[in-house]
């Protein structure tokens, strides 16, 4: 049985991310940080524990930065969706019943809806159509950024940083550069594995299969680091 403090955790991802999503916000800065990792030969011509804690000062800088990039870009994608959805009700209102019903099937797709049978969708998107004409455009709140919205970006925060936290205390404890490295490389390989196996389970595809392919392309980033760093 889950414990009570991570079916928490669970729900409040699910809150935010879709099952897919949240994995690939981790691979991003577990990427950034193995390619900076794999050119520290350049950076450390000799290994000096000193050098590496500066090196890792950086490293964790360089991904906190991106993962505050990737926190606010979470909150403008938020924001132009709500007017995207905002501008949609004055659409819909102004173009014939049988294009308003394309358009909302269109976005139905995009949800679990999408999988229904033809009529079922059919029948949903009347609902709501018949919904919306009830609507006034003037008694929308204009769109703006939320609570959610911010939480949303600290979690996108946390999920790019992670791999930090994962992985440089090993590439900076380990007394030869050559075995940090490796040692750290493993690692990254090893969480690209299983969130790849994690994307084959939620797409009903072969998880190894997926596994092997999203470790693959960690593998030839990794290769491409250490052809630009020689």
């Amino acid at each position: 049985m889950t414990p009570p403090f991570f079916r928490k955790i669970k729900k409040i991802i699910i809150k935010y991310f879709t099952p897919t999503d949240w994995p690939w916000e981790i691979i991003s800065g577990l990427l950034i940080v193995l390619l900076l990792i794999n050119n520290a030969k350049v950076i450390l011509k000799e290994w000096e524990l000193n050098k590496a804690k500066i090196l890792a000062l950086v490293i964790i800088a360089i991904t906190l930065l991106w993962a505050i990039v990737d926190g606010l870009m979470f909150i403008f994608t938020a924001l132009l969706e709500k007017g995207r959805y905002h501008r949609m009700i004055p659409r819909l209102k102004s173009v014939d019943k049988k294009t308003s019903l394309e358009i909302i099937t269109n976005e139905l797709e995009k949800t679990v809806v999408g999988i229904f049978d033809g009529e079922t969708k059919k029948q949903i998107a009347e609902e709501m159509l018949e919904k919306v004409s009830s609507i006034s455009p003037t008694n929308l709140e204009k769109p703006k950024i939320s609570k959610d919205d911010i939480k949303g970006a600290l979690l996108c925060v946390f999920f790019v940083f992670l791999p930090c936290i994962v992985i440089l205390p090993f590439f900076v404890f380990i007394n030869n550069l050559s075995s940090a490295i490796l040692v750290s490389n493993i690692i990254g390989l090893a969480i690209l594995f299983g969130f790849g196996y994690r994307l084959g389970s939620c797409t009903n595809r072969n998880k190894i299969l997926t596994g092997l392919a999203i470790m693959l392309i960690g593998v030839a980033i990794i290769i491409m680091a250490i052809i630009l760093g020689a």
